[in-house]
């Protein structure tokens, strides 16, 4: 499986637990708004190390040249 298929399946879950985050509703306490907030910052962290992952991968430059030259 190729680090574009990785990622995007990573992006699939993150946005998954971030829509479960978002629909929950709103914390009863402040400790529980603080834990929500943790939460998905651990989430956009998760995401943009994917990011990175994928384009240190070489894979991203790969598919860019590929739509480039069949243009």
């Amino acid at each position: 499986m190729g680090a574009f298929q990785d990622w995007k399946r990573e992006r699939e879950a993150i946005e998954k637990e971030m829509d479960r985050l978002i629909t929950a509703g709103r914390p009863a306490s402040a400790e529980e708004r603080q834990v929500r907030q943790l939460q998905f910052t651990a989430l956009l962290e998760r995401r943009d190390t994917a990011a990175r992952s994928l384009l240190q991968s070489g894979d991203a430059n790969r598919r860019i040249k590929s739509a480039v030259s069949s243009s």
